[in-house]
């Protein structure tokens, strides 16, 4: 396998996204060439990152011959335009760049995945949008949860959360909690003030405590209520900002039977919306005025409040009101990482960023395209606490070293922990006496390091 010097990885466009990729790359030892056409948007990046940076179209085909994007591993094309992102993506293939990967926002667009895949040679499309609407999607099925990823199409998954001050879980170990409270879930990772570690059955969990939990998807909603936690299914959701996010989200909940009711100040983007959502209730209204006219009991009676306008301050004013009237699902849009700081970790509002979810998404794609060139086994990776932590999921083949061994006679690799193990139709949560066997899928969890293949967990 390559070395991440000799990778060539190519960034058209320099934007938030493209930021936020070449940072997180570049710190990964990758050989970055990023096009833009603003000269001040070059400039900044070349100092900012370690990165070959040049000023011109990405589209062209001059441009790119004579910047070798032909030797390319990964081409990534995550302009503001549709157009120019695609057009860009096919020169590089037909040039002979390995992969490519485009942002498409246009929705007729993203509907021709197929048509871009195996017509025009595109190894991705990022819709970043319609990605965060899921993501806020999947955290609102546990109100307790700050994330949530589905694995192994949808047959276990991967939950964050906070442990508050009066969560059954603080002051217990792990073997308590499993033991004796009959929790069939793997804490893989625990954050503890800002540092990560694998834990062991002995670890207390402490409050504030950030988890990484894997089980069968069935099994947190079984598990939660044993905990007395709430699962309620959402029934009410409000949304703040009527921009494509809220569109996206819009419509996932209103197909799982939630009423949405959608706050926008902008008369033509509301009636827009209304038009094309008809189920569900559109407002045209500042939100905090909106929230002044409802009444304590239309308040009590929402699950969930939303706020994904395009202002970070207004974003998170909105949530921390919604949070003081007692909503118990709060998320707020933020475009800006460092503000994060601002609600950790006292509050319990979720926050997300557009750009955070496309960067994580274009890399956890493009490090398993690249292992997947000498270990077709990676099926997907999952980046966390800004690359600290990452799940791996590994397809096993007969090929594969240290098969049908119970895990208690393996030594695992320090900082490593083995998630989940999926076999069949059965999620397995991982003991002494079980075995990895071939046809398996099985979740890694990784801090502070980066494997690429399955055998990198165990020790010699």
């Amino acid at each position: 396998m390559k070395h991440r010097k000799d990778m060539k990885i190519f960034i058209v466009g320099g934007g938030e996204i493209g930021r936020s990729l070449a940072m997180h790359l570049s710190r990964d030892g990758y050989e970055l060439t990023v096009i833009d056409r603003e000269e001040s948007v070059v400039d900044s990046m070349s100092n900012t990152a370690d990165v070959i940076s040049f000023q011109g179209n990405g589209a062209s085909y001059g441009i790119l011959k004579d910047l070798n994007a032909n030797e390319a591993d990964i081409f990534i094309a995550v302009t503001d335009s549709d157009e120019l992102n695609i057009l860009s993506c096919m020169t590089a293939h037909m040039l002979g760049a390995k992969h490519t990967i485009a942002r498409i926002r246009d929705v007729d667009y993203s509907r021709q995945n197929r048509f871009y895949r195996d017509k025009l040679g595109l190894s991705m499309i990022i819709n970043p949008e319609l990605a965060t609407a899921m993501e806020v999607y999947r955290m609102l099925r546990f109100p307790l949860a700050t994330r949530v990823e589905v694995f192994a199409r949808g047959r276990a998954e991967l939950v964050e959360m906070t442990v508050g001050d009066k969560s059954p879980l603080a002051e217990k170990s792990l073997i308590e909690i499993n033991q004796n409270m009959g929790i069939n879930l793997l804490v893989c990772a625990v954050v503890r003030e800002g540092q990560a570690f694998v834990p062991n059955g002995y670890t207390v969990l402490q409050s504030k405590d950030i988890l990484y939990m894997t089980g069968a998807a069935e099994e947190f909603k079984k598990s939660f209520k044993k905990l007395k936690m709430p699962v309620k299914p959402l029934q009410s959701v409000m949304i703040s900002g009527g921009g494509r996010i809220s569109y996206y989200l819009t419509e996932v909940l209103i197909k799982q039977g939630a009423r949405v009711t959608l706050v926008e100040k902008n008369r033509e983007l509301a009636k827009e919306i209304s038009a094309a959502i008809p189920k569900a209730v559109v407002m045209c209204d500042d939100t905090l005025t909106y929230f002044d006219s409802m009444s304590q009991t239309d308040i009590a009676n929402t699950d969930a409040f939303i706020a994904m306008t395009e202002n970070d301050e207004y974003n998170l004013i909105a949530a921390m009101y919604a949070e003081s009237q007692g909503i118990n699902k709060v998320v707020s849009r933020i475009n800006a990482k460092s503000r994060l700081k601002v609600l950790q970790p006292e509050s319990r509002i979720c926050t997300i960023s557009r750009e955070d979810v496309a960067a994580d998404r274009i890399i956890g794609y493009g490090r398993s395209l690249l292992n997947a060139e000498d270990n077709d086994a990676v099926e997907s990776l999952y980046r966390l606490m800004d690359g600290k932590i990452e799940f791996i999921e590994f397809k096993i083949d007969e090929k594969d070293r240290n098969l049908n061994i119970p895990l208690k006679d393996l030594k695992m690799q320090r900082d490593i922990l083995l998630g989940c193990i999926i076999r069949d139709t059965r999620t397995i949560i991982p003991r002494g006496d079980d075995m990895l066997m071939s046809g398996d899928t099985a979740l890694v969890a990784t801090i502070g390091r980066q494997i690429a293949r399955l055998e990198d967990i165990f020790a010699e």
